[in-house]
């Protein structure tokens, strides 16, 4: 192994606990969504931007119109009506909230510094590039991953599982990708994308979820991050 690539979101750090306390609080105290069920807004809010993601994911709008989009849209089904004024300020808002609420991990941070005495190491993530951006200068992985080693979807134009985007980082790092390692957490974009073209991976499943039907099979799986470690040897 000579290359060891991370997913970002839920896998170097708890993404979806933070969304959720980030939002949620966000929600609580907007002079407009307080007036709801903090829960009931939440979900309905939660699935209308699963529903809308591909808006952003195909390019079919900016991040920025994704954002409100879906707060107006969530809004709009609780009968009121939002501006775009008021949707980016709220989003505003929120991407200083999330920024604050991050602070690095120093196991994730030992870890990987650990990683870095034997292999060559870097991150390929779906996502905006203001948040992903925030997220390893607040998370402290600037230092470890400098941005010539970060592959952020919306600044590439190529998304996981698109085969391209791991291609940039084989090509960046001048290695095979029989000698690559992906881990992460999500089976389509860290495990099924990166088999496909011959990389190794190690599936991060924190929540035990069951492995979809396939004739390819990761290297491991794990629900803890450091328990990649024997698999590397």
């Amino acid at each position: 192994m000579k290359l060891i690539l991370f997913d970002l979101d839920d896998t170097l750090f708890d993404f979806s606990s933070t969304w959720n306390v980030v939002m949620k609080k966000m929600f609580a105290e907007h002079e407009v969504t307080k007036e709801y069920d903090n829960e009931v807004f939440f979900t309905a809010f939660q699935k209308k931007s699963d529903e809308l993601y591909y808006l952003y994911e195909q390019r079919i709008c900016t991040v920025e119109a994704y954002r409100n989009r879906r707060l107006i849209e969530t809004l709009a089904d609780h009968q009121y009506t939002m501006s775009e004024d008021e949707a980016d300020a709220f989003n505003l808002q929120y991407i200083q909230q999330y920024a604050n609420s991050l602070a690095p991990d120093s196991h994730v941070l030992e870890l990987l510094m650990k990683l870095k005495e034997r292999y060559k190491l870097g991150i390929i993530t779906n996502g905006p590039h203001d948040m992903q951006e925030g997220k390893i200068m607040r998370l402290g992985l600037k230092e470890l991953f400098p941005p010539e080693q970060v592959w952020i979807s919306n600044v590439v134009g190529m998304a996981k599982p698109d085969p391209r985007i791991y291609q940039l980082a084989l090509d960046y790092f001048k290695v095979l990708p029989e000698d690559t390692l992906f881990v992460g957490d999500n089976w389509e974009a860290d495990v099924a994308g990166p088999l496909q073209i011959g990389m190794k991976a190690v599936w991060l499943n924190k929540y035990g979820k069951t492995p979809p039907a396939s004739d390819k099979k990761p290297l491991a799986i794990v629900s803890q991050l450091h328990e990649l470690i024997p698999y590397l040897n």
